[in-house]
């Protein structure tokens, strides 16, 4: 017979807060966004499963520090989990989650509730996500995947993109193109999410700062303390997202910060869709697709956004005028550069400088 077991491991930790003491203190207004009811570790789990087919009133998060194993959203197939990667479960959603028998998992974990939750864990199920593909789709609350809405602000337009060295929107090197790739995909809300060592770092050290203060007393200014280091790990998860968790990127070494690195490295030139694509090793359609689902931007507007950022640390910092740091961003155009600027910026350069700062 199949050993199973919800908890009661050696060396665990487990803090479940009282009901009538979170009733209490989620009134208060730094605590109602996001709040902590329970929180635990679990090392070397071998046998640990749990199952849950109404699912959890709360949002759950599991954080796998070592070892493997698995968790399963609803009806669908079950996901593998190994070392450095979290998964987050929407609230009142089906699940089950397990530990691996060869290399059983040490894990974090925390139920998550609060008015705000989610818009805290926006993207792994929980509120819109815009990237998500038909055929893969995350398992909600309601049990039905939202329709894709577009966040993006265009800044382009056809005749513009020619000053920046890329084509029209539209065409095979559009910044505005959007091709779903030839296959369904996976997307980063029904994928564990990879983190990096210093990311899973502070994931550790938020856990262990919030459970010795939990262990010296729930009080009102103890749990708003740990509402705050809730606040930063929601942060962290929301930030490791933006990668490419289906490997198209990973498969090639690549992720979305070498890009933007890439793009940093030219904002005084130009860059096109196909030396992006090219650099990061994939196709143009997938590179656009996966870069527009990680940011909410375009790759050629997001690149136009970073210049535009330094052309306000120009205007802010040196004497230069505004022709003079159009030219130095690469735009031809002053008029062009201006009009962008204004898109993005709301306000012209002329009055981005004469606003006071600081």
């Amino acid at each position: 017979m199949k050993i199973r077991k919800p908890d009661g491991f050696k060396s665990e930790k487990l803090i479940v807060l009282p009901d009538h003491i979170l009733m209490e203190a989620s009134s208060h207004p730094l605590v109602r966004p996001l709040y902590v009811t329970d929180t635990g570790y679990f090392p070397r789990a071998l046998h640990h499963y749990r199952e849950r087919p109404e699912g959890s009133e709360a949002v759950i998060v599991i954080f796998c520090m070592e070892g493997e194993g698995w968790y399963r959203l609803g009806s669908g197939r079950a996901q593998p989990v190994g070392q450095g990667q979290a998964i987050v479960i929407p609230a009142r959603t089906s699940h089950a989650y397990g530990s691996s028998e060869e290399h059983p998992w040490s894990i974090y974990w925390w139920h998550f509730k609060g008015e705000q939750t989610e818009a805290f864990f926006e993207g792994f199920g929980l509120g819109p996500n815009p990237g998500h593909q038909s055929g893969h789709e995350p398992v909600h609350e309601s049990g039905h995947g939202p329709e894709a809405e577009e966040a993006t602000t265009h800044v382009s337009e056809s005749d513009e993109w020619n000053n920046i060295g890329v084509g029209a929107p539209g065409t095979s090197d559009g910044g505005d193109l959007t091709v779903p790739p030839s296959r369904p995909v996976k997307t980063a809300a029904s994928l564990p999410v990879t983190l990096p060592p210093d990311k899973a770092r502070q994931l550790t050290e938020l856990f262990q700062e919030g459970y010795a203060l939990l262990e010296q007393g729930y009080t009102l200014n103890h749990i708003i303390y740990v509402s705050q280091l809730a606040h930063h790990l929601a942060a962290i998860l929301r930030l490791c997202r933006l990668q490419p968790q289906d490997g198209i990127f990973r498969h090639s070494q690549h992720d979305i910060t070498q890009t933007v690195r890439y793009m940093m490295d030219r904002l005084e030139g130009t860059v096109t869709l196909k030396q992006l694509a090219a650099q990061a090793r994939v196709s143009v359609p997938h590179f656009t697709q996966r870069f527009k689902e990680a940011t909410g931007y375009s790759p050629i507007d997001y690149y136009l956004r970073l210049k535009i950022q330094l052309a306000c640390r120009h205007l802010d910092l040196t004497g230069q005028s505004v022709k003079e740091i159009s030219h130095r961003l690469g735009f031809q155009d002053p008029y062009y550069f201006s009009r962008l600027f204004k898109k993005i910026m709301g306000k012209s350069p002329s009055e981005y400088r004469g606003t006071r700062k600081g």
